[in-house]
């Protein structure tokens, strides 16, 4: 298997980890596992299109070079989404980072803008 592929495995099993985790009222993982799905699936298909690795978090970052791949532009919602999504990596794992005790709504919201990545990465024609 391919380094891109084990990416690209890992970040749709952190995709049905952020449901799973939704499912049982865990919402901080579920925002952490929404995170860590948009940003492994995009390293993967980066590094299938390019042959690198990106060396950062910023879902946003990975994005706009996929978007550049391809001759488009990520649409200012996506990026609204990715943005979002960042917030996540470090505020679900680091309670003394200002974050309050996740709820609903903030898993809720991880979980839409994780879909929101998926669907302009489904849009730019791009398997996972």
């Amino acid at each position: 298997m391919a380094v891109w592929e084990k990416w690209l495995t890992k970040a749709k099993r952190f995709i049905d980890y952020a449901q799973e985790n939704f499912q049982e009222t865990r919402y901080d993982a579920a925002a952490f596992y929404a995170q860590q799905a948009a940003e492994m699936l995009l390293k993967g298909i980066l590094l299938r299109k390019t042959g690198a690795r990106p060396y950062t978090h910023s879902v946003s970052e990975m994005l706009k070079t996929l978007a550049q791949t391809h001759d488009k532009e990520v649409p200012e919602p996506v990026l609204v989404s990715a943005s979002k999504l960042e917030r996540h990596y470090l505020s679900s794992r680091y309670p003394d980072l200002g974050m309050v005790e996740y709820n609903r709504w903030d898993a809720e919201e991880a979980l839409q803008c994780l879909k929101e990545v998926l669907r302009f990465v489904d849009d730019l024609g791009e398997d996972y």
